[in-house]
């Protein structure tokens, strides 16, 4: 159930279409609409437009100046959140987490993968219709990760404690009333976290093209997301 954890991504393909794209206008910049030729502007630029994508799969957060160069509403970001976070979520419903621990717990899990991976973006091609973008990212190791979700001492231990306070007669309820029982798991769940292996940063280009926006506009996008989320996932 554990290895559920880091396969996020998987499960975001299937709303790719919900960002950055409010109907089926999209297109490369610089199309005519009718038979005049006038140029489309884009909004924002193309490295951040990228890393709002990277952002929202790899962590369903995306910082503000992303989200606007991309077009994204809180709507779009919140589809596409919700998957990214519920593996996480699933993983740990084995244990009586109270509703705010698992606020924390996802918090705190938002925070350090944004903090590890350290995404950052270049233009590479500076193209009026198909602009390239370099992102550098430092992945999570997949298979180490998988690894660590079987072996982890921290989750050995709050699973043997839950054990013993089932046995004693302590219910779910009461244990997610317990204080002290939340802040070990939260403890004990945040090691775990920590101990996530990483790859060697690495580098890969994406080509851009223009779609619209809910709002009418044109924004930049990639133009196959699904490689920008594999890629931010360290998926082969």
């Amino acid at each position: 159930m554990l290895k559920k954890i880091l396969f996020g991504a998987l499960t975001v393909l299937l709303a790719l279409s919900l960002v950055g794209c409010g109907g089926n206008k999209g297109g490369d910049a610089g199309k005519k609409e009718d038979e005049k030729k006038t140029e489309v502007t884009v909004e924002g630029t193309p490295d951040k437009a990228v890393l709002a994508y990277a952002q929202l799969y790899a962590y369903g957060m995306v910082a503000d100046e992303n989200k606007m160069a991309a077009g994204m509403t809180d709507a779009d970001i919140e589809k596409v959140q919700e998957q990214v976070i519920t593996p996480l979520i699933e993983a740990f419903k084995m244990y009586p987490l109270s509703e705010e621990s698992v606020a924390t717990m996802t918090a705190q899990y938002i925070e350090k993968l944004h903090a590890a991976m350290d995404m950052k973006a270049t233009v590479k091609k500076d193209d009026k219709e198909h602009p390239v973008v370099e992102l550098t990212a430092t992945t999570i190791n997949q298979e180490g990760a998988a690894k660590v979700a079987e072996e982890n001492t921290d989750l050995v231990a709050l699973g043997t404690a839950y054990g013993e306070l089932q046995a004693q007669g302590l219910t779910e309820e009461q244990l997610k009333a317990s204080e002290e029982f939340q802040q070990f798991a939260l403890e004990s769940i945040d090691n775990y976290i920590n101990e996530f292996p990483l790859n060697e940063a690495a580098t890969m280009e994406f080509t851009c093209k223009a779609v619209e926006g809910s709002d009418g506009k044109m924004y930049w996008a990639p133009e196959n997301p699904e490689a920008v989320a594999k890629f931010v996932t360290g998926q082969k």
